[in-house]
């Protein structure tokens, strides 16, 4: 058996394993759950987990969804993310 070091996650919508970026396989075929704005909890905690800074990942989020990155901020403070 050989070693894979490549972190694979499972798509929530439709249970295929995915290797980062997933986001883009979840815009392009599920789009009616990545346009949500509970994508955006899972966005953060991947930006964050890959070492980007709050307030760039509040401006890319916001950027992606065409929002105000204080939209974004103010959501993820109400859902205890922030």
């Amino acid at each position: 058996m050989s070693e894979n070091h490549e972190k694979t996650v499972e798509c929530p919508y439709c249970g295929e394993l995915l290797s980062k970026p997933y986001w883009a396989h979840v815009q392009e075929k599920h789009p009616e759950e990545y346009e949500k704005k509970q994508t955006w909890i899972n966005l953060f905690k991947d930006y964050k987990g890959m070492g980007m800074e709050k307030a760039v990942s509040l401006q890319v989020i916001g950027e992606l969804f065409n929002v105000d990155p204080e939209e974004v901020r103010f959501f993820l403070e109400q859902n205890n993310v922030l």
